[in-house]
């Protein structure tokens, strides 16, 4: 893969660092791979690259052993898919004009990896307030619309700004301030909001994806940390506003923001979809499966009484779990949680029907490979 994929991301022991996220998008054989100033569309059959720039300049190019901060892109569902990368540029003064900081929406056709069309939008009036990076990262699309989101955090000043964007057109539909959007599901857009950039707390709300009209809103919390847990669950992770002991672990219906399971047991911090019928949480010393429909638990692991450990897992994709033990690599039955018969040849980070990605047993690179369905 190229070494964007994983430029500053992976430790000494060949592992993902705290927080990092592979900032790749697989669309059949091609994998995309985003850094702060490209789209690179790389070919995983042939091996061969080609690099998107956004129109304007990017303000934090990548260099090669330093951090890659971007974020993954995402790939459209449709006949027609596209992948969107978003950037933050700084556009030249002319004339009288001054230089000025901009967003700018870059969109490429998946099958091909060539440029579809750019779509450049003025950052926020609150990122005058800040120093260091702007993150950008689309947060996902449905239909005909997209909804990406630019956001500033430190210790004291934590402010974002949404914004849905139409995909023919390529104009803001909407935008909201101090809403951190972090999934869509069911025509709303979930995420935490703030009242002011330094307010300790923030409140989950659901906004109507075509309009931009308040849909509901949920109680002020401390520290929440909102997860897309596919089409009908959003993974909520809080501590209570008036005792900051008090830890809540929810999936709420996206729709309406009701819980649909409280007080879910350990099994984080991240939560994947499988594509069909289950969500996986995991992290830690815990994997759990859950039902993708009520949120209700299926399997959790460890499991003393059987015997069984937790592996750590990688990826999870069409009703597999992939994961790797001190025995080896493995697949789970994501509704099961039960040993898959055959082994994987390895655990994957990132996989669809085409390709594989995983780390290779150097720990320094990553590499593309087929997959059985291929």
């Amino acid at each position: 893969m190229p070494w964007e994929a994983s430029s500053g991301l992976l430790s000494v022991g060949g592992t993902w660092l705290y927080a990092a996220r592979m900032p790749v998008a697989l669309h059949q054989q091609m994998a995309y791979v985003a850094t702060e100033d490209r789209l690179l569309a790389f070919d995983t059959t042939y091996a061969e690259s080609k690099s998107i720039t956004p129109g304007a300049e990017p303000l934090t190019p990548l260099t090669r052993n330093n951090r890659n901060y971007a974020a993954p892109p995402v790939v459209t569902q449709g006949p027609s898919p596209l992948v969107l990368a978003p950037f933050v540029t700084r556009q030249a003064g002319v004339g009288t004009q001054a230089p000025r900081t901009s967003t700018e929406l870059v969109a490429a056709d998946a099958a091909t990896g060539k440029l579809a069309w750019r779509t450049s939008v003025p950052v926020p009036d609150w990122t005058k307030d800040v120093s260091g990076r702007l993150a950008v990262s689309v947060v996902g699309t449905a239909g005909n619309v997209a909804v990406f989101t630019i956001t500033h955090e430190d210790v004291v000043y934590a402010a974002s700004t949404s914004y849905a964007v139409d995909l023919t057109t390529h104009r803001v539909l909407w935008s909201r301030d101090m809403l951190k959007a972090s999934a869509i599901a069911g025509g709303v857009v979930v995420g935490e909001e703030r009242k002011f950039p330094t307010d300790d707390y923030s409140t989950a709300v659901g906004y109507d994806l075509a309009s931009g009209a308040e849909r509901w809103r949920g109680e002020e919390l401390y520290a929440v940390d909102m997860q897309p847990a596919g089409p009908n669950l959003v993974f909520l992770t809080a501590r209570s506003k008036s005792d900051y002991r008090l830890t809540y672990r929810r999936f709420l219906d996206p729709a309406t923001g009701a819980v649909k399971q409280n007080g879910l047991p350990p099994g984080g911090p991240r939560c994947d979809h499988d594509g069909a019928a289950a969500v996986v949480c995991f992290g830690g010393d815990h994997v759990v499966g859950f039902d993708a429909t009520t949120g209700a638990t299926l399997w959790q692991l460890p499991d003393n009484a059987a015997g069984r450990i937790a592996p750590q897992v990688t990826s999870v994709w069409h009703g597999r779990v992939y994961a790797k033990t001190g025995n080896g690599t493995v697949a789970l039955d994501a509704r099961t949680g039960a040993d898959m018969p055959t082994q994987p040849g390895i655990a994957p980070d990132l996989v669809n029907g085409y390709t594989g990605i995983a780390i290779d047993s150097s720990g320094d690179n990553l590499m593309a490979y087929q997959t059985a369905e291929r």
